[in-house]
């Protein structure tokens, strides 16, 4: 199995961009996008941010493109992606789930929704205790088999900032006593702190990936044997850079993350399952 990840890609309307910083926009997310779509994978997820404002518009530019690709194709909601409209909304453009799970015979995945709705004061992360309670629930079922939990925001205390205030689902939701009730080798995949993390700890792998617009590329996920490998795909080339240098330090709330990479430990990792 083989799965294509993607990191926070924020793509904006950006009002009031000159004509010079739109081309640039739209030449980097076509660059962005069609590499990603283009690579052969089992599924593309995005971890969500997939839009910067959350404005129907953006949805469709970014979903026209995907939906046009044939690809098997999952979003998971980020904090951008709900600013604007109701998330009922959201998914009657986007023709997703709020949550879910995929059962395979080599792995479990789950996707939750830890966004809150047309919050643009609060960009931090929760569950709502009927979530919490199906994701006890789905782990606890999974058995032996490996899970991979993919949701914008990380948990608190994992992975690079995520003690940091609105960086992770906040930590008074006890999310972790549901993690707890998985045996066996677990993953959970997130975005939103825009850098790059690993971080293992207490069975599971905290897997963080940064922003497309601070590092253009995105994980592959290959699960085959008795082995899970984590590697990257790296887009960045100096026509890209230019691109994206005319315009990412414009787009209103959006700000560059310096040494967004990484270190080596950050980007790659293999488990024996």
């Amino acid at each position: 199995m083989r799965i294509a990840l993607l990191g926070d890609f924020h793509y904006s309307r950006m009002d009031g961009g000159t004509a010079e910083m739109l081309e640039a926009r739209d030449a980097a997310y076509k660059t962005m996008l069609d590499a990603f779509l283009q690579t052969e994978a089992d599924l593309h997820i995005s971890l969500g941010d997939l839009t910067h404002g959350g404005y129907p518009e953006e949805f469709r530019y970014v979903f026209e493109q995907i939906n046009g690709s044939g690809r098997s194709f999952i979003h998971v909601l980020g904090n951008h992606d709900t600013y604007s409209i109701p998330k009922t909304e959201i998914l009657a453009i986007t023709g997703q789930q709020r949550y879910g799970a995929i059962e395979l015979d080599e792995a479990k995945l789950l996707f939750l929704d830890s966004t809150k709705e047309m919050n643009r004061s609060d960009w931090g992360g929760e569950l709502d205790e009927r979530q919490l309670a199906w994701l006890k629930e789905q782990l606890e079922q999974s058995g032996g088999k490996p899970v991979l939990v993919f949701a914008h925001h990380p948990v608190y205390d994992t992975t690079a900032h995520s003690t940091k205030d609105k960086l992770s689902i906040h930590p008074d939701i006890d999310i972790q006593s549901a993690l707890r009730a998985k045996q066996g080798p677990a993953f959970y995949f997130c975005g939103h702190n825009h850098l790059n993390s690993i971080v293992s700890r207490d069975g599971w792998h905290y897997i963080q990936t940064a922003a497309c617009l601070d590092h253009p590329a995105f994980r592959l996920i290959e699960l085959s044997g008795e082995k899970l490998t984590i590697g990257f795909v790296t887009m960045e080339d100096e026509t890209l850079s230019g691109h994206i240098e005319r315009f990412n330090t414009q787009v209103k709330g959006f700000k560059p993350t310096a040494d967004a990479q990484g270190l080596e430990e950050d980007c790659y990792l293999q488990v024996d399952l």
